[in-house]
């Protein structure tokens, strides 16, 4: 939203009539502004219209966690997951389940798609070929376009490519790029390293070799316009990065490629991690060459996607070190740290370079984005705080997150304006500081 249209949104709270809810006139004036999305996972438009797409395809993204959740045996999802099995059946496998899961966030997300998208209130066993066949109709070239731009109005979305394994540009209408250096901090194995050596053209043989590879993967990233780093190891690890000295880490690496110091087999290995000092080294490696090219970090904090996980791996308290140590670094951390929100109150408040991220949570829990926004607001510096990012693989439910955030985040500063927070004027400034200005500086600074 320029400053033209800034000011006749300003214009207009007055003119509305006496009594007409504040909220309201937020929403109006948030639904026609553009916004920034801080972290998707969106696929090219060609590789999504390229691939059969119907509503079970996008009830796969999250709805299906929850619906799993609900009691779906695992043969039952497998059925739904094939298309070639009948639709009648598929639907007569997930419906009971869907009928306990359809009210979480991520069930609201898919009925506000399907209805907003496609013009079908109501998913049932009458309405579903209908919604295959909107879903059909629409899976084409312009897909994007209409959904992003013209349905959810996203100026761009920061995307972490991770079905890239090599750097490639994406399309900068709409997206900018987050890359994550995972697979050289944490290789696994023998195998890791070999396939680094493939994706990089770097023969890795020692540390040294480890470092080369991951220093040239970066140096291409940033050719394609990354614009961050980003990180997911609290989905194997936890987030605790010590200091460990060169000569320890060559050994991690020397072990490794010899094969030694397995992780034991089960849940176990989440917390066990045979290279640890190998994988703290590298990834304090990595923060070095984002410190030097001046580029933020995303880090995933909080709730694990899927149906299970270690969480107390991804509190993001175990970050703290990297605060002190990398002071000119600003650190993006994902998902409010949920369900360590208040941990993450206070980091933000502490430290000049944590901003707090609301990517994924709107649709986690409307109740506990809106809880806890009204916290980060008395808590926060308000240019700290990015209220969306979609995290799905799939426009139409990036739409629906983006409408649910905006209503949400009216209905906070409605509130904050209601108690004396702020005056009406000032909620629609820090709407826009939430909803885009933020991001937009963090990523294009």
């Amino acid at each position: 939203m320029d400053r033209r249209s800034f000011m006749s949104h300003s214009a207009l709270f007055g003119a509305l009539p006496a009594g007409s809810p504040l909220e309201l006139r937020l929403v109006e004036a948030f639904d026609d502004m553009e916004i920034v999305d801080s972290h998707e996972h969106l696929l090219p438009e060609e590789a999504r219209i390229a691939q059969p797409a119907d509503f079970f395809t996008l009830a796969g993204h999250y709805a299906m966690n929850d619906v799993t959740s609900a009691g779906l045996p695992r043969e039952s999802l497998e059925r739904i997951n094939t298309p070639e099995t009948p639709l009648a059946e598929r639907w007569r496998l997930f419906e009971p389940y869907w009928k306990l899961a359809r009210f979480t966030g991520y069930g609201q997300a898919l009925r506000t798609a399907i209805q907003d998208i496609y013009g079908f209130p109501e998913i049932s066993a009458q309405t579903l070929p209908g919604i295959n066949a909107a879903i059909l109709a629409r899976n084409k070239p312009g897909l994007y376009r209409y959904v992003m731009k013209e349905r959810a109005r996203i100026r761009f979305a920061v995307v972490d490519d991770n079905y890239n394994a090599a750097p490639a540009k994406l399309d900068p209408e709409f997206f900018r790029v987050a890359r994550k250096f995972d697979r050289f901090i944490a290789p696994g194995g023998a195998s890791g390293v070999s396939a680094a050596e493939k994706l990089t053209d770097v023969s890795i043989t020692s540390l040294a070799g480890l470092k080369q590879a991951a220093e040239k993967s970066f140096r291409q990233s940033l050719d394609v316009g990354m614009v961050a780093v980003k990180s997911t190891l609290a989905y194997s690890r936890e987030l605790r990065y010590d200091e460990v000295t060169e000569a320890e880490a060559s050994r991690d690496f020397d072990a490794l490629m010899r094969g030694e110091r397995k992780a034991p087999a089960g849940f176990r290995s989440y917390v066990d991690r045979p290279f640890r000092k190998l994988e703290d080294h590298m990834f304090h490696h990595v923060m070095k060459l984002a410190e030097a090219h001046r580029l933020p970090v995303q880090i995933h904090t909080g709730l694990t996607a899927g149906n299970g996980g270690w969480l107390t791996n991804s509190n993001p308290t175990h970050l703290t070190n990297l605060f002190y140590l990398f002071p000119k670094t600003r650190f993006d951390l994902f998902h409010i740290g949920y369900p360590y929100q208040g941990e993450l109150s206070v980091l933000g408040k502490l430290f000049p370079n944590v901003f707090v991220d609301f990517c994924w949570v709107h649709v986690i829990s409307p109740a506990v984005a809106c809880r806890t926004l009204h916290e980060y607001l008395e808590t926060i510096p308000v240019n700290k705080i990015f209220a969306f990012g979609g995290d799905y693989r799939f426009p139409e439910l990036t739409y629906a997150h983006a409408k649910m955030a905006r209503r949400n985040v009216a209905r906070v500063l409605a509130e904050k304006t209601r108690d004396g927070f702020c005056s009406d004027k000032e909620a629609l400034e820090i709407g826009a500081l939430l909803l885009r200005d933020n991001a937009e500086r963090f990523f294009t600074s």
